[in-house]
């Protein structure tokens, strides 16, 4: 009788543990985010007019600013080759942006830019295109964050696929790289064999990303990339962009992911999407404890017109 006790209680002690993960992982939310704030516009007339889509920031404490940010523009490719500039940014407080008098720091070809500094050298990742609007990741250093050479190719372009979207992420939980992007095929002929992948690889060496194994993280069949990660109170948070006029009409939104592992299965989460207006190519990062979301706000869909804007997290 004592021995059946035990086991009820056993039982009993699983299944309200297993209950408890349950709705622990059902309730599991993004956390709560301020309000968003327009942090940089294209100037009139300029390069970058009307065209500023996403933000890399480092922590730099170069030349009177704490912060260096690295934007680059909506344009896509294909045929458009030469529109796709890099600009530097810097700033002090990640609100006030002053941008470098010498921009586009990169003139052609380069889409995506994303940026790690690593000891005292900066690593840009970024999209390169070809004619038929086939991409491929590459990546640039620089000594001083504005000069960037010595390019190599990190994902190599395949005919008919899209490699692009890269976020290069130090991870201090297991001092390895990991670099999350989309892969997939967006404009087959047959609609049906369309997908979009998030996937990751990981190195101990930044320049041995290369040869790393990719993985792939999320698939879907409706419009998923643009990843990025933050390592955010003991929890991993991804991020992607995302379309599907069946679920959110004609607007772009960023979705939201969770997990306990880095490279583990990620859990949607319930307050997803977080960014719901036509906001879309979201970077996430910590500085000081604090988790902030740098995305991209489509002002005049006409037109594909974009800001930049922040929201950070509140509690």
């Amino acid at each position: 009788m004592i021995n059946k006790f035990i086991h009820n209680t056993k039982v009993v002690s699983l299944t309200l543990l297993l209950c408890s993960v349950a709705l622990h992982a059902q309730g599991a939310k993004y956390p709560s985010l301020s309000e968003s704030q327009v942090i940089m516009v294209g100037d009139s007339g300029k390069w970058d007019a009307d065209k500023v889509h996403t933000l890399s920031v480092v922590e730099a404490n170069k030349e009177g600013y704490k912060y260096w940010g690295y934007y680059g523009l909506c344009y896509y490719g294909g045929g458009q080759l030469n529109l796709l500039k890099v600009g530097l940014v810097r700033s002090n407080d990640l609100i006030h942006w002053d941008k470098y008098e010498g921009n586009p720091i990169i003139g052609d070809n380069c889409r995506w830019p994303n940026v790690i500094l690593v000891g005292s050298r900066f690593y840009m990742f970024y999209a390169e295109y070809d004619e038929a609007n086939d991409s491929r990741i590459v990546v640039v250093t620089s000594k001083d964050g504005i000069h960037f050479d010595n390019k190599s190719v990190v994902v190599p372009r395949e005919r008919g696929m899209q490699n692009q979207n890269p976020f290069i992420y130090f991870n201090e939980q297991d001092k390895n790289f990991y670099l999350f992007y989309y892969s997939g095929i967006e404009k087959s002929r047959d609609s049906t064999s369309n997908n979009w992948n998030i996937m990751v690889r990981k190195s101990r060496r930044i320049e041995n990303l290369k040869d790393a194994n990719p993985m792939v993280l999320l698939t879907s069949r409706y419009t998923l990339a643009a990843p990025s990660i933050a390592f955010f109170k003991n929890k991993y948070y991804l991020s992607v962009e995302a379309w599907n006029s069946e679920k959110w009409g004609n607007k772009w939104v960023t979705l939201a992911y969770v997990s306990d592992e880095i490279d583990g299965k990620y859990r949607h989460l319930d307050n997803s999407p977080i960014l719901s207006d036509n906001d879309a190519c979201a970077f996430q990062y910590v500085f000081h404890n604090e988790l902030h979301v740098f995305y991209s706000h489509c002002f005049d869909t006409t037109k594909s017109n974009w800001d930049l804007r922040m929201v950070k997290v509140t509690k």
